[in-house]
């Protein structure tokens, strides 16, 4: 039995179709299907067009000895996910943002079969390479002139993108000529329009004006001439960079070159770049096909299966598991909101969409956007409707345009911090590009997909696709999630860091815009199995919990310095790992909430409470923090682990000119457990001298030898229950065999790391040092005796009786937040006073929280929670057989 691969060629005026053998690379019986195609269509008209076309062709041979199809198209084109971006172009219009990949699977369903798109350029350079005008050479440059200009660069065969000498992804169209770009000199309507400009006699195209010149007409021959020296000039400029041994030009005005080659090749020669071997394409419109066809062959010679996610934590399920017995911690916290709200399923989410002619789908950065076009079109298609896919994507600026936007947020070069950006969704956006995708009436559906979709401004129900941000931190550590208008992923640290200055900051905002206008909120983690609610339910939810109580849903990582003792205790994570460093309770940024109904689980970012219900949540200080809710609960583990990195935080003021943060990240070490012998690293020994401990960090960095960091901090031996006090400034660490309760002003990322004990990260690098942002605001009068004195809180009663204390633990001044211990044996009843309430069960089995609007809720040792302002009042119920002792969290 032989099978097949399909190679496509779209041009401008109709599409070229051929089986090839899958192992011979010959095309079969060297028939190539060439289909014209008219003028002035429609998107629904051209894609069924094209569909027809390649049913034909595989009913040929049968769609079982089809092994996959490979699509050669001009650019602009998003290759990789298969969205047109042509513009310019009459003929495509219409198809400017639509998913056509997407198109080409409603006939060709079978997902383990690729469908792939590549740069017509780079097909056709490959069929030349592999039987055509290139195969005897070893770095070469193919052009493709016609409709427009492609290019495409080959070393050894190969298709390359990038390297010395190759513009970005291998296409030189946008590089500026004279008053536009090389697409704009280089392509037929240059001549068309060159031609008006001479003569008034009407022309059909470059083969008309061609045989004017073979005529020996001056005006067609002078359009050639300046077309020539035009096109040697630009290609000068890439023979000086690439360095390549011959060039071979296809494409229709290839045809013409007894015209125009030989005044091109006298001007590169005077150009300095007369060794190169200019030579016309041999294959003609079979060199794209075979091209095309056998890079499916070697892409799925090379391709591997992946993961999409890189953690040692697992995927949240989306039932909810059974609850942990009383007084084990509980990583599902979801909160209830009635039978029936949460629906889930692909099936379930396109028949609600198949109710409305037009969907916007907007949503998060991290989403797997083309899973989602692929599950719920499949639905759709099972319900015997049609669908056009359009992608926003495809009307954001360019990436340079965008890196060079957002190069001012990035911090110059800075391995961790940047500045809170002040752009809106809006400015990665093209207006004009937006304007141009448009819904078509011949389809049942029409589908806008993607981030800003409802800033196209579309009259249609709005989705929106969520998802918690340690979930896209894992998406990116797998290759998976990109930064926003990029398509490419970098490194990990500097995906992270534009995330949290410019990409989390302008989505939050844009969500914040859109929630009052959302008609169905889904949860994006589960591409397999989406939960989705009514954006009604989603608002009436977050409104109870903000009368009533939440708990986030906590993640956890692993760190260079982590510990054991969260692997021992708490159920439900996965502990086959090495360590546990970090578990992020109350960390807003980054955390998501989680709402139950009938056992179904849907989580959203936790800003979606503060952006419905800001007022209710915080009270009495909504009107100093807005938006941002003000304090942060992690737990650092150092079990049998080592100690953290020797530190401080910014000052106020630092934090808000370097880096835009509204406010600094002022901690506290409360410590829940501790081995016998550990320590807190906290202050300056008495007389310090600041120059000399700069001189010990920057010897030590520079060397890699030991600061003696105990000479200039102190050590203080922990015990439980001890609260340590770190205002911004403070040298300060914790050290080994320890679980502390870090509770702090929110920001969370603004540590200055300055000494870290000569060792490497997980990933076996250097974890950056800080030195010099650390020396600008360490406060080296916190020394000596003071540091006992101001920064070791110093617990007393306020109140008690036989069952009950309530302790004060003050903090510092520069602190806003204060906090109090209770230990009860049975309730105890809180008023809020217009204040919101930070609680952890620091001793003790479970409590149980009744609110003064009848909602109940357990919660068990070492789980966070928090009562909002709204709530009013509360009892609390000890559930255990021993004393509960509690810590709550305030703004002063």
């Amino acid at each position: 039995m032989i099978n097949y691969y399909i190679g496509i060629d779209i041009g401008g005026s109709h599409i070229s179709i051929a089986l090839v053998d899958s192992h011979t690379g010959k095309i079969k019986d060297d028939k190539v299907y060439r289909y014209p195609l008219a003028p002035g269509l429609s998107a629904y008209q051209i894609l069924s067009f094209w569909q027809s076309c390649i049913e034909k062709v595989i009913h040929e041979v049968g769609e079982e000895n089809v092994l996959g199809i490979r699509v050669a198209i001009p650019g602009p084109f998003d290759y990789a996910r298969g969205i047109s971006k042509i513009e310019g172009v009459k003929k495509y219009e219409s198809l400017f943002g639509v998913n056509v990949k997407q198109s080409i699977r409603q006939i060709f369903p079978d997902i383990n079969k690729p469908v792939i798109f590549m740069n017509d350029a780079a097909a056709y350079a490959l069929g030349e390479s592999s039987a055509g005008a290139l195969k005897d050479s070893n770095r070469s440059i193919f052009i493709s002139l016609g409709t427009g200009l492609g290019s495409a660069f080959l070393i050894d065969g190969k298709h390359v993108i990038s390297g010395d000498g190759i513009p970005q992804k291998g296409y030189f169209y946008y590089y500026p000529v004279k008053d536009g770009i090389a697409d704009d000199y280089f392509s037929t309507r240059w001549f068309e329009s060159e031609w008006r400009k001479r003569n008034t006699t009407p022309i059909n195209g470059v083969k008309e004006l061609a045989g004017k010149a073979r005529s020996n007409d001056p005006d067609a021959l002078g359009v050639f001439r300046e077309f020539s020296i035009e096109l040697a000039d630009f290609m000068s400029i890439w023979f000086r960079s690439f360095q390549p041994d011959s060039m071979a030009i296809g494409g229709n005005i290839s045809k013409a070159y007894d015209i125009f080659l030989p005044d091109f090749l006298q001007r590169i020669k005077e150009n300095g770049c007369g060794n190169i071997d200019i030579r016309i394409a041999e294959l003609g419109e079979r060199a794209p096909l075979v091209g095309a066809a056998m890079s499916v062959k070697m892409q799925n010679n090379t391709n591997m299966e992946t993961t999409k996610r890189k953690t040692t934590q697992y995927l949240m399920p989306g039932k909810a598991p059974e609850k942990p017995a009383n007084g084990k911690y509980n990583i599902y916290p979801g909160f209830p909101i009635g039978e029936g709200k949460i629906k889930e399923g692909s099936e379930e989410l396109a028949a609600w969409m198949i109710r409305h002619k037009i969907v916007m789908v907007d949503g998060y950065v991290g989403v797997f956007w083309d899973d989602f076009v692929a599950d719920i079109d499949a639905e759709i298609k099972k319900a015997g409707k049609k669908a056009l896919w359009l992608h926003t994507d495809a009307a954001m600026h360019e990436a340079p345009l965008l890196e060079k936007m957002i190069e001012p947020y990035l911090g110059n070069g800075d391995p961790l911090f940047g500045y809170i950006t002040d752009k809106k969704l809006i400015d990665w956006f093209d207006k004009n590009k937006m304007d141009k995708i448009k819904p078509d009436e011949e389809y049942d559906i029409n589908i806008l997909v993607g981030c800003g979709a409802s800033l196209f401004g579309w009259s249609a129900p709005l989705i929106y696709v969520d998802i918690p941000k340690n979930e896209i931190q894992y998406r990116m550590r797998a290759g998976y999630a990109a930064n926003l208008g990029m398509k490419e992923t970098k490194e990990n640290k500097q995906t992270y860091k534009q995330f949290y200055f410019v990409d989390w900051r302008v989505l939050n905002e844009h969500k914040k815009d859109i929630l009052p206008h959302i008609d169905l909120i889904v949860d994006g983690q589960h591409p397999e199995n989406y939960t989705f609610m009514q954006g009604d339910d989603l608002r009436t939810g977050l409104s109870s919990m903000a009368h009533n109580y939440f708990r986030v849903r906590p993640w956890f990582e692993p760190g260079v310095w982590g510990g054991t003792w969260m692997r021992e205790h708490f159920e439900g994570i996965n502990k086959d790992v090495d360590n546990l460093a970090w578990s992020f309770e109350l960390m807003v940024l980054e955390n998501g909430i989680l709402f139950e109904s009938g056992g179904s689980l849907l989580e959203v970012s936790f800003d979606f409470i503060m952006y419905n219900n800001n007022k209710e949540v915080l009270g009495d200080c909504a009107g100093k923090f807005a938006y941002d809710f003000p304090i942060r609960f992690d737990f650092l583990d150092t079990f049998d682990g080592g100690n953290l990195s020797i530190q401080c935080h910014p000052s106020n003021e630092y934090i808000k000119q370097k880096f835009g943060m509204p406010f600094t990240q002022d901690e506290t070490y409360y410590v829940m457990d501790c081995k016998k012998e550990a320590v807190v690293y906290l202050g300056f020994q008495e007389g310090v001298d600041p120059d000399e401990f700069h001189t010990a960090l920057i010897r030590s960095h520079e060397k890699s030898v030991d600061a003696g960091i105990e000479r200039y901090v102190q050590k203080h031996t922990a015990n439980k229950h001890d609260l340590y006090l770190i205002p911004n400034g403070t040298i300060h660490a914790s050290g080994k065999d320890i679980l502390v309760l870090e509770i702090s002003s929110a920001p969370y990322i603004f540590t200055f790391k300055m000494y870290d004990w000569l060792r490497l990260d997980l990933d076996g690098k250097p974890r950056p040092i800080n030195i010099e942002h650390g020396m600008n605001n360490l406060r080296f009068d916190r020394q000596g005796e003071k540091v006992k004195e101001e920064l070791i809180s110093k617990p007393y009663i306020i109140q008690e009786d036989e069952t009950f204390q309530l302790e004060h633990l003050p903090t510092h001044k520069e602190h806003f937040y204060d906090v109090h211990r209770y230990r009860f044996d049975d309730e105890i009843r809180i008023d809020n006073d217009n204040k919101c309430h930070v609680w952890m069960l620091v001793e003790g089995t479970s409590v149980k929280l009744r609110t003064s609007r009848g909602m109940e809720s357990s919660f068990n040792y070492a789980e966070t929670f928090v009562v909002p302002a709204a709530t009013e009042s509360y009892t609390l119920i000890n559930t255990g057989k021993e004393k509960a002792v509690m810590v709550k969290a305030f703004v002063k």
